[in-house]
């Protein structure tokens, strides 16, 4: 990664939360969590703004459904452990258990978004 990004972690899962942070700060990344949208939108309000939102979308209090409008122009992962459609603009979805390199990928992402991912190539018939 070129330089520390700043990932705001989403989820009512507190443990999750942990070891998100963990992988995440190892690779270099500042690290802020809130357990619910409406914590998160506090956060979003009180502190820089993150680069990457890792967001859950079942949660109490406030769910990734209703806290996606209200935060426009910030990168958006979707974390889901169903198979439910996400919300409108959110760039990718993280299935639970997170798959570490599509999460590490995500982080490289940050770093050149105009370049594409690397294709696939498929054999020419």
């Amino acid at each position: 990664m070129g330089h520390a990004h700043r990932v705001l972690i989403v989820d009512d899962d507190a443990e999750f939360r942990a070891v998100l942070r963990e992988v995440l700060e190892d690779e270099g990344c500042a690290v802020v969590e809130a357990p619910d949208g409406k914590s998160a939108l506090g956060v979003l309000r009180s502190a820089a703004a993150p680069e990457l939102i890792l967001l859950d979308l079942m949660m109490p209090v406030m769910n990734g459904w209703d806290f996606h409008p209200s935060i426009a122009g910030i990168p958006i992962a979707v974390l889901s452990g169903v198979g439910r459609m996400r919300p409108f603009g959110a760039m990718h979805e993280l299935h639970k258990p997170v798959d570490l390199p599509n999460l590490l990928g995500l982080l490289h992402a940050l770093d050149a978004p105009d370049q594409p991912a690397t294709a696939i190539q498929l054999p020419l018939s």
